[in-house]
């Protein structure tokens, strides 16, 4: 597993968590989105109040603890990340009133072979066997853990995907992708909360600008509130602060792969906060994904050995190892 700045093997475990938990969060999240839409409110509205509380919760944070901010360069970067993960959100909740969950899901969840692609291509380096590996298995795991399967298999016919529901959804792919390769390579020296800051005020700009009735009286704001608060802890304040912690030291691809741990979650999420059932092939696919993040390890447990590392040195340099 390569390490980005440094911190050691501790560091590199901490990050691994980081990006599990950022995975887990937005996992959680969707089913708690389902819930608060459930009562009716608008999924622009929720996405905005969910910006909204993130940016109030890490800005409290930054001002009080960490007191380290970007220049006015990264600034500007870290919001334009801001709105390619909103942009990103917003395309998948799209795509999902167009192609089934199972699809929007299956075809999203690209996002992990283009990010270890993006790494590859803009690196120059080749990536590791065991990253190649989890990856594929990843893309398996999703097609059964997503439901995609079990849909086809009911529906006899194969199926049909809305051109334009596919579109957004390999747009979601692509945008979190990158999303994912520039976290880690933009104000590395601000504090991660910081930097998930002005991310998140990136995010509310952008679900602004796709749901101003927020803001002219549209919404509740009151009896939203609390599912706002929710989804801005789970959905925000996580997965911002864990993934700017996790980026600044592990390759974008295999963030990437770690994050995978949404779709188990949201499996898990789905049957206990939702009541819905899980199929043997949902759990199938759940067990493939788990299996392929400890395969994305893999790279840094069958290190090169003592003695090894002139030759090592000499080869080319490969993605979660080097």
């Amino acid at each position: 597993m390569a390490e980005q700045n440094g911190g050691g093997k501790a560091a590199l475990v901490g990050a691994s968590l980081a990006a599990i938990a950022a995975g887990a969060g937005y996992g959680a999240g969707g089913a708690v989105c389902q819930i608060v839409a459930g009562f009716g409110f608008d999924i622009g509205h929720i996405v905005v109040i969910e910006f909204l509380v993130g940016a109030l919760v890490l800005g409290v944070l930054s001002c009080t603890k960490y007191r380290t901010w970007p220049t006015g360069k990264e600034l500007v970067q870290l919001i334009g990340l801001g709105l390619a993960s909103c942009f990103s959100s917003l395309c998948y909740f799209f795509a999902i009133d167009l192609l089934s969950v199972g699809q929007a899901v299956a075809v999203q969840f690209q996002y992990v072979w283009i990010a270890v692609l993006i790494q590859s291509v803009v690196e120059r380096t080749r990536p590791g066997k065991w990253v190649v590996i989890s990856t594929l298995a990843i893309i398996a795991g999703t097609l059964l853990g997503s439901g995609l399967v079990d849909e086809m298999l009911s529906s006899g016919s194969g199926l049909a995907l809305d051109p334009l529901g596919f579109a957004l959804a390999i747009g979601c792919a692509v945008v979190y992708g990158a999303y994912l390769y520039l976290n880690g390579r933009i104000a590395p020296r601000v504090p991660p909360v910081t930097r998930g800051f002005f991310i998140a005020v990136g995010g509310a700009i952008m679900a602004a600008a796709f749901a101003p009735g927020f803001f002219r009286g549209d919404c509740d704001i009151v009896a939203l509130l609390p599912g706002g608060i929710a989804m801005g802890l789970i959905m925000c304040v996580i997965p911002l602060a864990c993934l700017s912690q996790a980026a600044k030291r592990l390759p974008g691809g295999i963030v990437a792969i770690l994050t995978s741990t949404e779709l188990p979650v949201a499996v898990l999420a789905g049957c206990l906060m939702l009541g819905e059932k899980a199929t043997p092939l949902t759990i199938l696919g759940v067990v493939i994904i788990t299996a392929s993040i400890v395969l994305s390890e893999m790279d840094s447990l069958v290190r090169k050995k003592p003695g090894e590392d002139g030759a090592a040195d000499a080869q080319a340099p490969v993605l979660g190892s080097r």
